[in-house]
């Protein structure tokens, strides 16, 4: 999908696109690059926009455009190379970030004065950064790298290595993906054969998320069924009927928001069990690392035996479970994403009827899709691009 293609479909889908997403989550595993790492210098490495980005030597002074960018840089010790970042709620989970210079306006857009003004030596950019903010900087005779289109957890972890290796942190971004593909994967074998509760996830009621988002990669992973995984859509709204029909077993929120006062969740089994998982909507939203931790607040949760077996066996090499820098001991404090409220839209809604044996048809009716959400969209968005 070309980046104008991204850039158009943006302003059609619900907050948490900006914050970091695509609307495709992996479908097949990629192969990991880490046995190509090179961190000698000079080096070229051909961006995600097929561009051949040149380094003659190793950068001591980064600016990230977005908050994923800047998970990345934490995440394989690098983050004393960043000199400039949003600066902003989505990234306020990462220590020291407020000492950085921010480069993004209120909407979380790049102001490129403010980055030319830093002379970084590399630029790395999110692909959903506009073309033309790209082309100024390069203008500008800075050094920008792309990042390709993140489709899910395997292309996010490649693409750590990616920036591992332009930044002259190889090991680190080793020792990051190794561990967060490990937990990960030791994650989903301990709940492969556990039978996947019924997960509803809000977004603000009634927007949720489908199939192809990482949100819903991520709750699968945990072992979990996602209700509106088979809308055949994204980050859409779906009806109290499906919600009703499909009785969610467990409920998960971001953390600080309310349950929805919804008859349809109210009323499921999820909150009348108080089956409800909190997670920072950072965490889940931005294709980065630390994806893994509500992967795992969500396993511990729906499969508690099953994890606990895992957590009791002993493994050949002690793990962390969240991270590879210096913060991985020791996981900050979620920090509270307000979910916009969602703006009116004229998209017509279809209606998806529920069958006589409880099932709903499986058209992909009931659920509208989200018109031209831009309130949601410039503070969700770009803002908490998880890419």
């Amino acid at each position: 999908m070309h980046r104008t293609d991204v850039l158009m479909l943006v302003a059609v889908v619900a907050g948490p696109v900006l914050a970091g997403g695509v609307v495709a989550a992996d479908s097949s595993p990629e192969t990991s690059t880490t046995a190509q790492l090179s961190c000698e210098f000079p080096q070229e490495i051909e961006d995600g926009g097929g561009e051949t980005v040149r380094l003659e030597e190793e950068p001591e002074e980064v600016v990230v455009l977005a908050p994923n960018n800047a998970q990345h840089m934490w995440e394989i010790g690098a983050k004393d190379k960043v000199v400039g970042m949003p600066v902003n709620t989505f990234t306020s989970y990462l220590d020291g970030s407020e000492q950085r210079t921010n480069v993004v306006d209120q909407q979380g857009f790049p102001v490129a004065e403010e980055v030319v003004d830093l002379q970084p030596d590399l630029v790395i950019a999110a692909d959903i950064i506009p073309e033309d903010t790209v082309q100024q900087l390069r203008d500008a005779n800075l050094t920008v790298y792309q990042s390709p289109l993140l489709t899910g957890v395997e292309s996010m972890l490649s693409e750590v290595e990616r920036v591992g290796q332009l930044v002259g942190e190889c090991e680190g971004a080793t020792e990051t993906v190794e561990e967060t593909r490990q937990r990960m994967n030791e994650i989903e074998d301990a709940v492969a054969d556990e039978e996947a509760p019924t997960v509803y996830y809000d977004l603000g009621f009634p927007f949720t998320v489908g199939e192809g988002t990482l949100e819903n990669e991520l709750i699968t992973k945990a072992g979990g069924d996602n209700i509106a995984r088979e809308a055949g859509q994204s980050y859409f709204e779906i009806s109290e009927e499906v919600i009703a029909a499909n009785d969610p077993e467990w409920l998960v929120l971001a953390e600080g928001a309310p349950i929805p006062d919804v008859t349809a969740i109210q009323e499921s089994t999820a909150v009348a069990e108080d089956q409800i998982v909190r997670v920072d909507p950072n965490y889940i939203s931005q294709h980065g690392p630390r994806n893994v931790i509500p992967i795992e607040q969500m396993a511990e949760a729906f499969h508690p035996d099953a994890m606990a077996e895992l957590d009791a066996t002993p493994t050949p090499t002690e793990t962390p479970t969240a991270t590879a820098t210096d913060e991985a001991s020791e996981t900050p404090e979620p920090t509270a994403t307000d979910t916009p409220e969602p703006t009116a839209t004229e998209a017509p809604t279809t209606t998806m009827t529920p069958t006589e044996d409880g099932d709903a048809d499986d058209d992909g009716a009931g659920f509208a899709v989200v018109g031209a959400v831009m309130a949601m969209l410039t503070v969700g968005l770009l803002a908490r691009y998880r890419r």
